[in-house]
């Protein structure tokens, strides 16, 4: 949970920052606008990434804990552990939010954003949450499958 914390920090910091630079230097507003659509994508980026692998670890435990069941399900269980390195983020979501179709359908778009960013190179679309906001979200989401 801590890196996300410090993920968020560092990006409120330095969109400060990049806020004080564009203040006192009115002229050159397009690069810096150019560099604040970069630090979104890198944190967006960054925070996906933090959120996967704390994703990863919650469906590890999900299927430990059910592949020791006494009932029969116990062996798609057990296959789906011999297997779970290649299952894919989605998937893991599933497991994890299938009682929670809301939030699963956002980090289901959410997913679709930073595959857009990773894979393509594109912006933030600007339909998209803040950052900052975005950020505090996930930390919330962990917050509620952590405990």
């Amino acid at each position: 949970m801590s890196k996300l914390t410090d993920t968020k920090r560092a990006y409120d910091r330095l969109t400060r920052l990049l806020d004080n630079e564009k203040r006192s230097r009115r002229g050159e507003l397009n690069d810096l606008e150019h560099f604040q659509k970069a630090l979104d994508v890198a944190f967006y980026l960054l925070g996906w990434a933090q959120f996967e692998y704390l994703v990863r670890q919650e469906s590890k435990g999900i299927v430990a804990q059910n592949s020791t069941s006494k009932k029969l399900e116990r062996y798609a269980w057990k296959y789906l552990e011999e297997n779970l390195k290649e299952y894919p983020v989605r998937k893991r979501l599933d497991l994890i939010f299938h009682e929670n179709p809301r939030i699963r359908g956002e980090l289901d778009k959410d997913y679709t954003v930073r595959n857009d960013a990773a894979h393509d190179y594109k912006h933030l679309p600007p339909n998209a949450v803040e950052v900052s906001e975005w950020l505090e979200k996930l930390m919330s989401i962990v917050d509620d499958f952590e405990h």
